[in-house]
This record gives C-alpha cells, sequence and structure tokens, in this order.
C-alpha cells in the first residue's frame, strides 16, 4: 500500500501486522517497541491479526458523520470508558460518548474477517497509544482460547524462577514488583494481567504500562528513568500513579522485560495504610483457592467487562471450569505465599524482597 509501512509484532504467541501511515510511523513504532518483550518469548499460537492505524482528517469526519446518523447504543466494554456502537454493513464502529471524560478524537472497527481499524483525528493527543487497546483485548481472548486462565496480578522472574503476585487493586502488586526490581534485579513480566498455562506450569504477561504509587516512589534511592516522588501522590491507596511502559520500568532497575517464565511462587500481598511490621504465611491449599479465585479474571474481569475487539470463542462455562480446574491445580502445585506489612514500616521495600526472594524455589 501506497504511504504505509508494515510492522509484525508477537505479544503472547499472537502475531499483529500493524499498517500505520508512513507519516505517522516512527511515533506508532516507538510506542510499540516500548511493550514488546525482549526475553523468553510465548510459543506461537498460530493466530494472527491485521490492525490498521490511519490518521486522516478527512476520512475521520467522514466516519463521524456516517456513524452519528447510524443507529447505535452505548456499550462498556472497558470500566468507565462508555463508547456507542454501531454496525455500518460488514463493519462493526466503535467511537467515545458524548459527555464523557474520553476525549472524540478516535474510532475503532472490526470487519467481518477480524481486521481492526484505529482510525485517530489529527492532533489526537498520544494517538499511538489506542493501538496497544486492540492488542491487549486480542491478547486476552486469545489466550483463554488456547487454554490459559487471566489474572489480575504483577509477574515477574528471577534466574529463571517466575513468580505470580496476586491481589486486587492497591493492595500492594506494583509495590512487590518493584522491590524485586530494584533490590534483586527481577525481570518483569506482567503489571496488572497476568495469564497461566492450562497446565499451572508457565506465567505469560500481557502487555500493560506498570503503574507506581508515589508511596513506592518515595522509598526507593533517586532512579535515573522514574518519576520524581513528589509529582505523584503519596497517600497510600491513591489512584492517582505514574505510569511507565514495560520498557522504561526495566529501563530503570537495570533488569528486562521478558513475556514467560516456569511458575515457582504465588504470592498475595496485603499492604495496610499503617506501620505493621511485615509477615508472610504459606497458605494451605482451601484458602489459597479462594484467595486466587477472587482475582481470577477467567472469565469474568472487572476491568474488560465484554468481548470488544476480538469475538469470544468459547462459552463462558467452559472457560470458568477451565479456570476452576487451574486454580486447584495452582493451589495444590505451586506455593502461595501471603505477606502482610504496613506501608510505613521502615525498610518496606528491601524486606520484602528478601521475604519473597527467600521462599522462591
Amino acid at each position: 500500500m501506497n504511504g504505509t509501512k508494515t510492522t509484525t509484532a508477537l505479544f503472547a504467541g499472537h502475531r499483529f501486522h500493524l499498517v500505520t501511515d508512513a507519516a505517522f510511523d516512527a511515533v506508532q513504532a516507538r510506542h510499540l517497541r516500548a511493550f514488546v518483550p525482549g526475553h523468553q518469548r510465548v510459543p506461537p499460537c498460530g493466530e494472527e491479526t491485521t490492525v490498521r492505524v490511519r490518521r486522516d482528517a478527512a476520512l475521520f469526519e467522514d466516519r463521524m458523520a456516517c456513524v452519528a446518523g447510524a443507529d447505535s447504543l452505548t456499550v462498556v466494554p472497558f470500566r468507565g470508558e462508555p463508547y456507542r456502537r454501531c454496525r455500518i454493513d460488514d463493519v462493526t464502529w466503535w467511537w467515545p460518548a458524548p459527555d464523557t471524560h474520553l476525549p472524540l478524537d478516535h474510532l475503532y472497527a472490526r470487519d467481518a474477517s477480524g481486521r481492526q481499524t484505529v482510525l485517530l483525528k489529527p492532533g489526537a493527543e498520544r494517538g499511538e497509544r489506542y493501538l496497544m487497546r486492540v492488542v491487549r483485548e486480542i491478547v486476552l481472548r486469545c489466550s483463554e482460547s488456547r487454554g490459559w486462565t487471566s489474572f489480575h496480578a504483577a509477574a515477574a522472574a528471577l534466574d529463571d524462577r517466575g513468580m505470580l503476585i496476586a491481589a486486587p487493586s492497591r493492595a500492594g502488586k506494583t509495590t512487590v514488583l518493584t522491590a524485586l526490581a530494584a533490590h534483586h534485579g527481577a525481570d518483569l513480566i506482567a503489571s496488572d494481567r497476568a495469564l497461566v498455562t492450562a497446565d499451572a506450569g508457565m506465567v505469560a504477561g500481557v502487555p500493560i504500562s506498570v503503574r507506581i504509587g508515589g508511596g513506592t516512589l518515595s522509598a526507593l534511592a533517586p532512579r535515573a528513568g522514574l518519576p520524581i516522588p513528589h509529582t505523584v501522590p503519596a497517600a497510600f491507596g491513591s489512584g492517582r500513579k505514574a505510569a511507565l511502559t514495560p520498557r522504561e520500568f526495566a529501563r530503570a532497575f537495570s533488569s528486562r522485560v521478558r513475556e514467560t517464565a516456569p511458575l515457582r511462587l504465588v504470592v498475595v500481598p496485603r499492604l495496610r495504610d499503617d506501620d505493621q511490621p511485615l509477615s508472610s504465611r504459606t497458605l494451605d491449599a482451601a484458602r489459597a483457592r479462594t484467595l486466587l479465585a477472587a482475582v481470577c479474571c477467567t472469565p469474568y474481569d472487572e476491568d474488560w467487562l465484554e468481548p470488544w475487539f476480538a469475538v469470544r470463542t468459547r462459552p463462558v462455562d467452559d472457560l470458568a471450569g477451565q479456570a476452576a480446574v487451574l486454580i486447584d491445580s495452582l493451589a495444590a502445585t505451586v506455593p502461595v505465599l501471603k505477606v502482610t506489612a504496613g506501608v510505613h514500616s521502615p525498610g518496606l521495600l528491601e524486606k520484602m524482597a528478601a521475604t519473597v526472594t527467600g521462599r522462591l524455589t
């Protein structure tokens, strides 16, 4: 195609062919590379998706006029982000619903063959980030189709030993992840959604930015590549955090971004807004199952509320059964370590890293 460039990238074994306008290619490619793992890649699954990213003022205005005149309904495929959806011929379109916080500078489209399009209004602020929303959704759908289960979790690896750090929001996933990177140079696998293979043998990542709170940043020695702590609220549980791409996070700690590792330990952090000393205990299988089930995102994810860019290929009941079997297997075969501490406890990050790595086999 004249005036376009094509890049191929693999995420969680799924091959993406990314076609961008030549004038926008450098910006889009740079953002894409910031998420691509550099080590220990997942074997290809055999599935491919083409995503066309277009930045065209006349086309954007034309398509906005078309969808505005079509019958549409409001959907919320991702938590807190309402979109309008319509179908014109064999193409499904999504665009930000009016009167929301979402900027009206982009549209998503999917045709009958599964080809995806991200249509940008020129001047869209950080328009390159919309591509990764499509990639993440397809990674999640493809992974569940091959029998994997997703968790609300971070993940890291140390000397080829993988750790799943599973917990709800604001419980300390990123704090543990940061502690392991800062004090042991652990590789980053995942920051907010992690995948576990059907045999519970491997953990893999979903390409999502790492969001670090001001309190965690304040506990670190100054590092090039990390935001200055006082620019982010330090209050425990604050929803405003600094966001780093996976490559930015790894570079700050002189570590790597890898995609998968043998799963050797599950960590369940429970941080509190006090100075309680750090304590830990290995959970029995029954308690481990309960806590893992609470953060399992297959088939129901608290953020990805319904399939969006990729059609779900398996019934929900099948996926729920798959997840239940996987959780039983995890609880029976992988140690599950619960770590409790107050965020104002002295030396928390170093002690957290020592406790977790001390249990890693």
